[in-house]
């Protein structure tokens, strides 16, 4: 027996008018600068500055009307929609290029969802030209900020065929976003070793750092459409546990829990109800990983995996001088393993594999590499020492090379940008990168040193950033987002998989995207 079913789909738009139209001017209100009003309505500051040439840089006045470049939210152009279920072989880009869409915008305007919690078995809506007897369609009402998609059934259907609209499936198609955000940060402040210079002043040096970050991110966030509480909890001053802090401020109470800053701390919160609220801002400890909290820091396996992904790619057909490319990975038998150069790289790359099994007395063979190749090497190891021999080694002789690295080598003391700037190409994996000829990141540095009458160090903006992200997560809905250091985008476990690849040129690590174009038959990367 075939019913008529609607599915109500409630998306927040930070426009506030109808589906494939945008918001044309925004009143200036108490607390806006321009690069709060950019990330806004998810613009650059250079694209807002050009739709108002009238803007003396980057100063506002209440009051002040700034128009908003009407290219977002584009319009897809079908009257029908049916429900489909994702398949083992879909991705996205596929299912985007097959329906008919000119962007992957399109796409995840229609389905949300799937931008972060792709994963076979989920159902998308799909738009669809022909009267088939799944046929949807679509209306919307656009009430304040919020903007209601209706997809009703255009005929009788299978009530089978549309369970995922019954109300037990309801919550995993409407986002409940929130206008207020109450925030529980968890620091350890150390006051009394700070104020006698002890050992633990600098653990409180970066508690304050974080928390002025916060702060001021705090002065973006608070607007018209949105109300958020801070409350600080020294989590050191406390001399018996983290239990005693909670004890007095429950998990229930808060909708976001920022920190502990470190693994111990946090390790004592894994009994707690309400854990998948903590986000982690800085611990690397890979026991934390199997607790649901949102983490920060993303894991190097993560920032590997990006290049492993360059590599695949580049493999295909690509040249480099007219040389064939190769893959050459070296490494110490204590730190590589084969297991961990078989999860990263594909068995199609054609890889030679250095491993030093004691001493680098192996290293040497990198002085005699083959010169009708094009080499990308990658050094698997955190050892300073090793990675300065293996880069001494391979530029001692004469092989056409392009070396791929992670942000953890670049870190690393004993490698200075000279090092860097002697290479033809080195491509790095960034999870985290401050950009200061950036027009945002002086913005925020220059109200930092406003309000603060200091300079923002890396700790106050990775709290300016952290802060940002997960408030707009749970009151806008963001799914990813890059901040003035810190990029975001979590996986289905609430973990951080941000990467970019940057380039180092003119001493400088520029942004570097990868195109893969098919000219006079032969595959051309280009850097943009």
């Amino acid at each position: 027996m075939g019913i008529k079913k609607s599915i109500y789909l409630f998306v927040l738009l930070l426009s506030s008018t109808a589906y494939g139209q945008s918001i044309a001017e925004h009143i200036v209100v108490a607390g806006n600068t321009l690069y709060s009003i950019s990330k806004t309505y998810g613009l650059t500051i250079e694209e807002v500055q050009e739709a108002n040439p009238q803007l003396d840089g980057i100063n506002l006045a209440i009051g002040d009307t700034i128009k908003i470049p009407s290219s977002q939210n584009p319009e897809v152009k079908r009257d029908l929609y049916e429900i489909y279920v994702v398949q083992s072989t879909d991705t996205p880009k596929k299912l985007s290029k097959e329906w008919g869409f000119t962007s992957l915008r399109e796409f995840y305007l229609l389905n949300p969802d799937a931008k972060s919690e792709w994963r076979v078995g989920m159902y998308l809506v799909k738009p669809t030209d022909s009267g088939q007897v799944m046929g949807l369609s679509l209306s919307v009402d656009t009430i304040g900020h919020e903007v209601r998609i209706e997809i009703t059934a255009s005929q009788e259907i299978d009530s089978t065929a549309l369970s995922v609209i019954d109300s037990s499936q309801v919550d995993s198609i409407q986002t409940q976003l929130l206008s207020e955000v109450n925030v529980l940060t968890l620091l350890p402040f150390c006051i009394y070793e700070y104020a006698n210079d002890s050992k633990r002043k600098g653990i409180s040096e970066m508690s304050f750092s974080f928390r002025q970050g916060m702060e001021l991110a705090l002065d973006d966030l608070n607007d018209s459409t949105r109300t958020v509480k801070l409350q600080y909890r020294d989590t050191y001053n406390n001399q018996n546990n983290i239990n005693d802090i909670l004890k007095n401020n429950p998990l229930d109470s808060f909708d976001l829990i920022i920190g502990p800053l470190y693994a111990k701390r946090i390790l004592e919160l894994r009994e707690y109800q309400g854990l998948h609220k903590l986000a982690s801002p800085m611990s690397k400890n890979p026991e934390i990983n199997g607790l649901p909290i949102k983490n920060s820091i993303v894991n190097e396996d993560y920032q590997w995996q990006a290049i492993a992904d360059l590599m695949l790619r580049r493999a295909k057909d690509s040249t480099e001088d007219n040389l064939p490319r190769q893959l050459l990975v070296v490494g110490q038998s204590t730190y590589i393993t084969g297991d961990k150069i078989e999860r990263l790289f594909s068995d199609s790359i054609n890889a030679t594999i250095i491993l030093n099994q004691t001493g680098w007395k192996e290293n040497l063979k990198l002085t005699r590499l083959s010169t009708k190749v094009h080499y990308d090497l990658i050094i698997l190891d955190t050892d300073p020492a090793f990675v300065l021999d293996v880069i001494r080694n391979i530029r001692s002789g004469k092989a056409s090379y392009t070396w791929n690295t992670i942000e953890a080598q670049v870190e690393l003391p004993g490698i200075t940008p000279d090092y860097f700037a002697r290479e033809k190409e080195v491509i790095c994996a960034f999870s985290s990168h401050i950009d200061y000829n950036s027009v945002e990141v002086m913005t925020v540095v220059s109200e930092f040193r406003e309000k603060y009458d200091a300079q923002p160090n890396v700790y106050a903006i990775n709290g300016y950033d952290i802060m940002q992200f997960y408030v707009r997560q749970l009151s806008e809905g963001t799914k990813e987002y890059r901040g003035l250091n810190m990029g975001f985008s979590p996986n289905e476990d609430s973990k951080n998989t941000f990467v970019e690849l940057r380039e180092f040129k003119e001493w400088e690590w520029q942004k570097f995207d990868l195109n893969l174009e098919q000219k006079d038959g032969n595959s051309v990367l280009e850097n943009k």
